[in-house]
């Protein structure tokens, strides 16, 4: 029992640094130079800061329940100063330590959106340094911490785009709140546009990922890992056929506020799809693994 609530522990603050992570992406390649008495990223920070506040958070309590479920001694281990002195020194460590300081650091980045000195070009380098420093964690442990730099860089890569598309979602959400009707078409056609070659690669990178993982279809159909990893897709296939919709039927309908607020609640729907997702994504990477027996 004590086991599963450790992991159940690591598998939710892994997935709320997802989200955090993802809401930077987005946020990173949407931003624009807001105009005069825009309040769209004044709105825009009131949720994402938040988000990044309860990333950092979370990537702490990961840390103690990653020491706590490798002490097997019950909060005692976790909070045990000789285990966590040796669990920092180690990957996890590594990981934690660079996670909290992507989201720390991402607090006042952000918050620089209301200098008016500082340009908003600063600002987004700033971000990509901080994405690319966060990107950085995902290989210091699991399976991709044993491969070459290639492997490395494509599930960086992957990642990357994973964060740009779910990221964006808020903000998209928060254009279909505030914008007039045809900003928003203007808007959402410009990212289905992008999206289309971004989601494309994002498939293509996740075959190669797991043509390298399952050697067979038993690995697939026999495992855990494998029926996890075909629940995932399963979440995938909903989402390609939601952004689909979006692309082709409910943006070039957009007419009206009636039409937009369909579009709105669709957005809803892919934004809790896509934390599905994430959350399926820290179970495979927590509790189960790709050995095949």
């Amino acid at each position: 029992m004590e086991l599963i609530l450790w992991n159940a522990t690591i598998v939710v603050s892994k997935a709320i640094f997802y989200v955090g992570f993802a809401s930077l992406v987005g946020c990173a390649f949407l931003m624009r130079q807001p105009a005069p008495k825009d309040d769209f990223y004044k709105d825009l920070l009131c949720q994402i800061v938040p988000v990044m506040v309860v990333s950092c958070i979370a990537s702490a309590v990961w840390f103690i329940a990653k020491t706590g479920a490798f002490s097997e001694s019950g909060l005692q281990g976790a909070f045990d100063p000789m285990m966590l002195e040796v669990m920092w020194a180690s990957p996890v460590g590594d990981v934690a330590l660079v996670r909290m300081l992507m989201s720390g650091l991402a607090i006042p980045a952000l918050l620089l959106i209301f200098a008016k000195r500082v340009h908003v070009i600063a600002i987004r380098a700033i971000l990509t340094v901080l994405i690319v420093y966060g990107l950085y964690s995902f290989t210091l442990i699991g399976h991709i911490a044993e491969k070459g730099l290639v492997d490395k860089l494509i599930l960086a890569s992957h990642i990357a785009v994973m964060g740009w598309w779910f990221g964006a979602l808020l903000p998209l959400r928060l254009v279909c709140l505030r914008f007039p009707v045809e900003d928003t078409q203007k808007v959402m056609t410009d990212f289905g546009r992008i999206a289309g070659y971004l989601v494309t690669t994002l498939i293509l990178l996740g075959i190669y990922m797991a043509i390298t993982i399952f050697t067979s279809l038993d690995d697939l159909v026999q495992s855990e890992y494998g029926l996890t990893f075909l629940s995932k897709l399963l979440v995938v296939g909903l989402l390609l056929l939601i952004a689909a919709r979006h692309r082709f039927i409910l943006v070039p309908a957009l007419q009206n506020t009636g039409d937009v607020a369909q579009l709105k609640r669709s957005i809803n729907i892919e934004i809790v799809l896509a934390c599905v997702l994430l959350l399926i994504t820290s179970v495979l990477t927590s509790v189960v693994g790709p050995e095949f027996s």
